[in-house]
């Protein structure tokens, strides 16, 4: 979160233009992976905007027809592309937000619903010119999972420990993986049609292991940074190649 005396310096820069803190945030997250191939601006924090975007709302409890107002998170989306053509967005999971049922009455209806609109949202992102989305998830809900899981729609577990990965790579064919949990990698490979395999925070020893186990052009490295980690993505593309 910025001090106030670094908000007043970018608003400078943002005279004329609609501008908030989210957008303060969207761009500062952007930066901060400056050197990274495929960036992706936002995070958790972008769940505020996305449930703004959600009509027949009342405080996260569902109320009345369900609807999107997909205007603001297009902005963004120009806005990020405008700096970063290649740039997804990070957001959370809809389970994350936290949405609750007073209008229909169903709980599998309910999540379809909530996934169906964030499924059109992500279009309204994608017409405006983002390339996909990384939705971070605590969970792996089947629901969410058959409606969004795609090539365009990845689900990124937050907690691969305790995610259920083999339900995810029933809808998903890319597998995020720390690097410490490498040793996973050949049974869930052996068990699904993976087509990329994502290594979180490897080393170089990492990656050359991984390159003996699967096509390195099947490899790729991620990251996942939350708060305080200014000079994170820096140190893990300085990293991220395999020296032959």
């Amino acid at each position: 979160m910025p001090t106030v005396p670094e908000l007043a310096e970018w608003l400078k820069e943002k005279r004329g233009e609609e501008a908030d803190l989210v957008t303060y945030r969207l761009e500062q997250s952007l930066d901060a992976q400056e050197g990274v191939a495929i960036p992706a601006a936002g995070g958790v924090f972008y769940g505020e905007r996305w449930r703004e975007a959600f009509l027949g709302m009342a405080d996260g409890v569902l109320v009345d027809e369900p609807g999107i107002e997909p205007a603001a998170v297009a902005a963004d989306a120009r806005r990020v592309r405008a700096r970063h053509k290649e740039a997804w967005f990070s957001l959370p999971a809809p389970h994350l937000l936290g949405f609750r049922d007073a209008y229909i009455d169903d709980e599998e209806g309910f999540s379809e619903t909530i996934a169906t609109a964030y499924a059109r949202l992500a279009r309204e992102m994608r017409d405006a010119g983002v390339p996909g989305h990384v939705l971070v998830a605590e969970e792996a809900d089947a629901i969410e999972l058959e409606v969004l899981a795609g090539r365009k729609i990845l689900f990124f577990p937050r907690n691969p420990e305790t995610f259920d990965l083999e339900l995810l790579l029933e809808y998903q064919s890319d597998l995020v993986l720390p690097a410490r949990d490498l040793n996973r990698a050949p049974d869930l490979m052996e068990q699904f049609r993976v087509r990329k395999l994502v290594l979180l925070d490897p080393e170089k020893e990492d990656l050359a292991a991984t390159a003996e186990l699967i096509d390195p052009d099947m490899l790729e490295v991620g990251g996942y940074c939350e708060d305080g980690c200014p000079d994170y993505w820096k140190h893990l593309v300085d990293r991220a190649f395999i020296a032959r």
